[in-house]
């Protein structure tokens, strides 16, 4: 299947395309409007309706994602975490979970997926719980200096590519529609 994912990054092309290995993978980078709100499948939705309306093409699915960090029982940042960073930092986002005695974290992805002729899109969350540090690495970018995924001694920033992907919230959600594509269940 073609699938056109709406991203100009190239490491999350690059992590979508290996494990959507049996796809034909595209980029398609488009200004898409981001909502501002808690909810990440109402931002994942609006992605969709936009890209919707800016690809033409018929024969191919459209793939958008948005990134979640919560830190704790905080309800924040959430999907705002672009946001949270530009605003205070990473360390100010360290200081914040301080503050609230949040040690804890969650990194999740939300995909959406449109595929072709379809009206309605398929969704798929992928989650990695850890815990919060001081910044650590030099690589990564938004969360990944402060965030070492459970079961791991490193940041996502102190990992390399291949090991930071094996373990990814990202990699987890691809999974999900990989399987559902395998499976013909969307």
């Amino acid at each position: 299947m073609r699938i056109i994912f709406i991203t100009g990054n190239p490491h999350k092309l690059r992590e979508a395309k290996e494990i959507l290995h049996s796809h034909d993978v595209e980029p398609r980078e488009l200004d898409l409007p981001e909502i501002q709100s808690l909810d990440p499948k109402e931002i994942v939705a609006e992605k969709l309706k936009a890209a919707r309306k800016k690809v033409k093409a018929k024969d191919a699915a459209i793939l958008v994602e948005d990134v979640s960090f919560w830190i704790g029982s905080t309800g924040l940042p959430g999907p705002l975490i672009k946001w949270f960073i530009k605003t205070v930092g990473r360390s100010g986002l360290v200081a914040f979970a301080r503050v609230f005695g949040a040690t804890r974290a969650r990194a999740e992805c939300n995909i959406g997926v449109l595929l072709p002729g379809k009206r309605k899109p398929h969704f798929f969350t992928g989650i990695v719980e850890g815990r919060i540090v001081g910044p650590r690495g030099e690589s990564g970018f938004g969360f990944d200096p402060i965030f070492i995924p459970d079961g791991n001694t490193k940041t996502y920033a102190e990992m390399g590519a291949e090991q930071k992907n094996a373990v990814s919230h990202r990699r987890r959600a691809l999974a999900q529609l990989e399987k559902q594509l395998r499976t013909n269940v969307v």
